[in-house]
């Protein structure tokens, strides 16, 4: 019982806290880059750079490690 009690006392102390906060009108924000867009860009890439930290088999073919969730 004493645990119910306790939970007692802490609700009745946050309705009071909950009491001494001011009631307010609702705010909104008002922002003007809503559904902004950017244009698309290309950039340059280097396939050299990029197989350079790839992991290759003895054919140049690139080798990744298979999902583990995959049966």
């Amino acid at each position: 019982m004493e645990i119910k009690e306790d939970a007692e006392k802490i609700l009745e102390e946050f309705s009071k806290t909950l009491e001494t906060i001011p009631e307010l009108d609702e705010t909104q924000y008002i922002v003007d880059n809503v559904n902004l867009t950017r244009e698309d860009k290309v950039d340059k890439t280097n396939p050299k750079r990029i197989m350079k930290n790839a992991k290759t088999d003895k054919n140049g073919n690139i080798t990744v490690k298979k999902a583990d969730w995959v049966a």
